[in-house]
């Protein structure tokens, strides 16, 4: 499966953040969009999921406009996790991860058995079984959002969109984060698409990667045929190096001193 997008337009009135856009996104990939502050990349995030709608160009998915399926159908297929997330105070850890399962379910129907082995499934993968019976304020802001993810996971969906993952985390949960994320893409086959700030994150978790420049698309390609030092001068007006080491497969970034 491959959503398409074909020169997108994103705005707000006569104030276009994204213009002339046109990305394609694999499933069984991990997907990196990175940018700049301000540069669209957000945007295009929730523009690619239908959180909002997009002034011109189309998205395809499974040769469907978005625009015109319906609500569980596309909820089927994708799912997002907002940047900003959140649930009352009395939700259960294991009930917040059960609404992830309400586009495979009818009006007024309860929890199947199925349902049941998809939820216990999502949040043993990510690792929170065990929180199940806490509230979501019991926990830690890494185990939180793993907690968030499994809710997207128990949606089923083949594409899973993650809006900066990583912000508000200290580095351990970070990391955590990243190797849940390849760990899922790699063992379930689930495609992910993610907006970073993190670089050198992106360079290595991703198998393609996708640079916004003030709402334009700059490049796209392997992490390591796109974050070069000249991408790094153009796009964010910063000196780095990139340093490729012997027997690990992604270089890394070493930035010059300021």
């Amino acid at each position: 499966m491959e959503l398409e997008a074909s020169g997108l337009q994103i705005g707000y009135g006569d104030h276009v953040i994204v213009n002339q856009m046109d990305v394609s996104i694999a499933r069984n990939k991990i997907t990196t969009i990175i940018g700049p502050n301000g540069s669209g990349k957000s945007t295009l995030l929730k523009a690619l999921t239908r959180l909002i709608r997009y002034q011109k160009g189309s998205v395809i998915l499974d040769g469907c406009d978005i625009q015109t399926m319906k609500p569980k159908s596309l909820a089927k297929k994708l799912g997002v996790l907002p940047q900003i997330h959140t649930a009352p105070s009395d939700f259960r850890v294991k009930e917040l991860v059960g609404y992830g399962r309400m586009p495979h379910q009818k009006l007024m129907s309860g929890k199947s058995k199925e349902d049941e082995e998809v939820i216990r499934w999502a949040m043993e993968v990510t690792g929170t079984w065990k929180f199940r019976d806490k509230s979501i304020y019991e926990i830690s802001g890494g185990e939180t959002q793993r907690v968030w993810i499994a809710t997207v996971l128990a949606q089923k969906p083949e594409i899973m969109f993650l809006d900066e993952p990583t912000t508000y985390l200290d580095i351990s949960h970070q990391l955590e984060t990243m190797n849940l994320v390849k760990k899922l893409n790699r063992e379930t086959g689930i495609g992910v698409v993610m907006v970073l700030h993190d670089l050198a994150q992106a360079m290595d978790v991703s198998d393609h990667v996708i640079v916004i420049r003030n709402g334009e698309k700059y490049g796209e390609g392997a992490p390591q045929d796109v974050i070069t030092s000249k991408m790094m001068k153009d796009v964010y007006q910063v000196e780095c190096e990139i340093l490729h080491v012997a027997g690990r497969e992604k270089p890394l970034l070493a930035y010059a001193a300021i």
